[in-house]
């Protein structure tokens, strides 16, 4: 059963959502003693891995998992800010702003990326191709011909990316609790009710449990601390989301620096990857099961390397980054 494939009608799902629904769905598993079966399935916004889980499980997980996904804003209303620490982390905040000065220099007009298991080979892996051009459009495919087609059929997908990068255009040199604000709901499409989705996955659990012949049982309320993390769940989420989809626009990755530079909970640690300095950051949330993220970004440009997901009873899962700059034309002809 493939969770976020029977709640896509009520939100497209991001790229990493599917990583943490999976995380969700371990704590339930661990409860149940029940095996992860091995089989994947391909879709455009990344990899969905299928789980086997009891009914129970299930449902509990996919409503801690809708918690992740969707955005927390009340219907109608602004987005809440939350207040940014007194002090900002020293060492994102440095390479903030060292970066902020930096214009892009890069060649073309879209950044292609291979994602795959190797800190060094660019081997096209189980993870496709994707391609980002620089006004946010994203383009998926599971190789080279299946990329072609996506720009051909322009199935580009919405505007989440194009928003994403946008707040973080902002954070640079505007309000940083107003940036935080924005990014934890720039997922969801302007105008957007968020008790319509809610009100939706409801009624797909509520038949799921009755499929199931199991009574559904509804998530208890959120606590004003489940809430908090779960609202800095979604400005990581989404900050992250736009640091990879402009990887190297010097200002996307400014104001990404800047905005995680005020999570309180994100620890940052000086490595090496593949030989090259890095940092390593990383945040955890247990509001919905316990879920832990970290990002490697080169330490002295910002630019994405690698990210590793994993929950409870989940072996972590990271993915290296490669990208190049390409331009849309060139790879719409075969030229890349």
């Amino acid at each position: 059963m493939n969770l976020l494939r029977d709640l896509k009608d009520t939100e497209p799902a991001r790229p990493r959502a599917f990583e943490e629904a999976r995380a969700v769905l371990r704590a339930a598993m661990a409860v149940e003693g029940k095996p992860e079966t091995k089989s994947r399935r391909r879709a455009p916004w990344g990899m969905r891995r299928t789980v086997g889980v009891g009914a129970a499980a299930l449902v509990a997980a996919a409503a801690a998992a809708a918690l992740v996904v969707t955005s927390a804003s009340a219907p109608g209303k602004p987005p809440v800010k939350t207040a940014a620490p007194a002090a900002a982390n020293p060492i994102l905040a440095k390479l903030a702003a060292n970066i902020t000065p930096l214009r892009a220099k890069a060649s073309g007009d879209a950044t292609l990326e291979i994602r795959n298991q190797s800190p060094t080979s660019s081997s096209l892996g189980s993870n496709g191709i994707g391609l980002y051009t620089d006004d946010g459009t994203y383009y998926w495919g599971n190789d080279k011909k299946a990329l072609r087609r996506a720009i051909a059929q322009k199935s580009g997908g919405d505007d989440i990316f194009k928003r994403d990068i946008a707040v973080a255009l902002y954070a640079v040199k505007g309000d940083i609790d107003t940036a935080r604000a924005r990014m934890a709901v720039s997922n969801l499409a302007p105008g957007t009710n968020p008790a319509d989705g809610e009100r939706a996955k409801t009624e797909k659990l509520k038949a799921l449990a009755k499929a199931r012949g199991k009574k559904y049982v509804p998530p208890k309320p959120l606590t004003p601390e489940q809430q908090k993390q779960i609202t800095d769940n979604h400005i990581w989420t989404n900050a992250v989301d736009a640091l990879i989809a402009a990887p190297e626009n010097p200002q996307v990755r400014a104001g990404v620096l800047r905005i995680m530079a005020t999570m309180p909970k994100v620890k940052v640690t000086k490595t090496t990857t593949a030989g090259q300095p890095t940092l390593k950051l990383v945040d955890s949330w247990s509001a919905t099961g316990k879920i832990t993220e970290t990002l490697v970004i080169n330490a002295g440009t910002g630019q994405p390397v690698a990210s590793t997901s994993s929950g409870s009873d989940m072996s972590p899962a990271t993915d290296y980054y490669h990208n190049s700059r390409v331009r849309l034309a060139d790879v719409a002809a075969g030229k890349f």
